[in-house]
């Protein structure tokens, strides 16, 4: 008895993808291709713990998901629809969990909000191919800007951040300039 829980669905692949949870393996990723029983992609915090896979967005033809597999926090992962899911990036090293959020798509490339471990929570960016890194250091020093509703307007990536200083409001950013308070 008790419920799988499912969430964060997206397709990829012709297949539906989301968390859930077995009973037994706790929040794992899992797929579904319509026709057979869902099934679970991988256990990647082994045993019974969660890795709770979350904010999953289909980037480059792969999956883009936050996860937490034991050892080395909750931080960006990636799944190619063939081989086991793989971490991009220890964005803050060791068992600390960068915790990468709100996952957008933005002129082939991918944004969200993490922690390095010295900036706080800052806007960052992963190529697909170099390691991710920040964008600005919106609210300046270790203090969190914390950007959040990252969504695509008009070409440029608008969100709400705190700098410090005005409090949560709307910034934007665009490849042609940095990021600005809207």
């Amino acid at each position: 008895s008790g419920d799988s829980d499912p969430a964060y669905l997206t397709v990829f692949n012709n297949q539906l993808y989301f968390q859930a949870n077995d009973g037994t393996n706790g929040y794992e990723l899992w797929k579904y291709d319509g026709l057979n029983a869902p099934s679970m992609v991988a256990d990647i915090r082994a045993g019974s713990g969660n890795s709770n896979p979350e904010d999953l967005t289909v980037f480059n033809n792969e999956l883009y998901f936050a996860a937490y597999d034991g050892t080395n926090g909750r931080e960006l992962w990636k799944y190619d629809g063939t081989n086991a899911p793989s971490m991009v990036a220890d964005i803050k090293a060791g068992i600390l969990s960068g915790f990468p959020r709100d996952l957008t798509v933005f002129n082939n490339e991918l944004y969200f909000e993490a922690d390095g471990g010295t900036n706080g929570d800052e806007l960052w960016k992963y190529d697909g191919t170099n390691a991710p890194s920040m964008v600005a250091d919106i609210n300046p020093g270790s203090s969190n800007s914390d950007p959040s509703y990252l969504t695509v307007f008009n070409n440029e990536l608008y969100f709400q951040a705190d700098d410090g200083t005005n409090g949560d409001e709307l910034w934007k950013y665009s490849q042609q300039t940095t990021v600005i308070y809207a």
